[in-house]
Formats: structure tokens, sequence, C-alpha cells
């Protein structure tokens, strides 16, 4: 095989992976993910591009899959962090929150986590 059709089949290879490497990804969270706090006030998620709320989703279910009503992601002053307000108290338990947004790429990503309420 010649050098260039070599080189070609390892560009080919790694360019899948190296697309992937850009999508967005979750940085951070408050609350963070297994942590166990007293009642949160807001979900804020931060990301390692840029978000767009609008594309933006933040969802809470209870540990037997009961949704949390909570308001629309927003955007923050921060350009890679959405949150969404907690307006009630929550219980005592385990919830898991689900997350989706675009990044500056335009492709969506989505993931979980879960935290506990004391």
């Amino acid at each position: 095989m010649k050098l260039s059709t070599v080189a070609l089949v390892v560009v080919a290879l790694a360019a899948p992976t190296a697309a992937a490497a850009f999508h967005n990804k979750l940085a951070k969270s408050i609350p963070a993910a297994d942590e166990s706090v007293a009642t949160p006030k807001e979900i804020r998620l931060w990301f390692t591009e840029k978000v767009e709320p609008k594309f933006s989703s933040i969802t809470v279910m209870t540990a037997d899959s009961v949704k949390v009503e909570l308001g629309k992601a927003r955007g923050t002053d921060d350009p890679k962090s959405i949150a969404v307000d907690v307006p009630m108290a929550l219980a005592a338990g385990k919830y898991l929150v689900s997350w989706r947004t675009a990044g500056d790429d335009g492709h969506a990503v989505r993931g979980k986590y879960s935290f506990s309420v004391k």
C-alpha cells in the first residue's frame, strides 16, 4: 500500500472520532450528579460549548417516574449554561434530571444524572 493511501485510511478512520469530540458535553451541574441536597431553587447546567436555550430542555422525575412540574429552560448570565426554576419544595428522595440541548454545531445532545433531596 502506498504511503498516501495509508494516510487517507488513517484520516478516514479518525474523522468520526474527531467529530464526536467537538459535540457539546455537560461540564457541571447544580445540584451535582449523585449529590444529596436540601430542596434546590433551580437546576443549572453548564456545558463545554455555548447552548441555545430555545433548543434546550430540563426535565426532573421522581424515583417513581412522576414528572416534576417546572418552568421552561432559560439562558443564564453564562452562554454555556441553562437553568430551570424549581417553584416548589421537593420531597425527600431521589430525582432524575434529563436534559437536551444543542451547541454551536447544531447537533442535539442529551443526558441524564440523578441527585437526592435530604
